[in-house]
């Protein structure tokens, strides 16, 4: 007899939902924080802050996610004058965090440095590296 598969089992849907929840937990800490930035956002500042003049292609492909979403994302950061565009040809832009945006990055690093240590709670570090290390060997696997 073969096991009945169950979802709530699924290796998948397991790192799905965790990231979903660590997504949701960002957001809403953001916003009882003050702060009117999505994790998204969030994500594209700290990437800058760590190498900043990435084009928009660059951050999608770091980030996983679309030209469409990373442009809409890059608007709004740049409404918010967080993020400044300077052209490197005719259809290309460098992304550079303003003081602005480099200070908000900095403000909210502690904050979710703490929300990631609430998250990882009871994990030793041995168990954390084992655990990067195997969710790292799934996506290889499936890239």
């Amino acid at each position: 007899m073969t096991k009945r598969y169950s979802i709530e089992k699924s290796t998948g849907f397991i790192i799905y939902r965790t990231a979903l929840a660590m997504k949701g937990a960002l957001q809403r800490t953001l916003k009882e924080h003050g702060f009117d930035i999505t994790p998204e956002q969030y994500g594209i500042l700290m990437l800058l802050r760590e190498e900043e003049g990435l084009s928009q292609k660059e951050i999608g492909d770091v980030l996983f996610k679309d030209k469409p979403n990373i442009s809409r994302m890059l608007d709004a950061l740049e409404r918010k004058r967080l993020i400044l565009r300077q052209s490197t040809d005719r259809r290309s832009f460098a992304i550079f965090l303003t003081a602005e945006g480099k200070k908000l990055a900095e403000d909210i690093l502690p904050i979710k440095l703490q929300l990631e240590k609430k998250a990882l709670n009871g994990l030793l570090a041995r168990e954390l590296e084992l655990l990067e290390s195997l969710i790292n060997k799934i996506y290889g696997n499936i890239s």
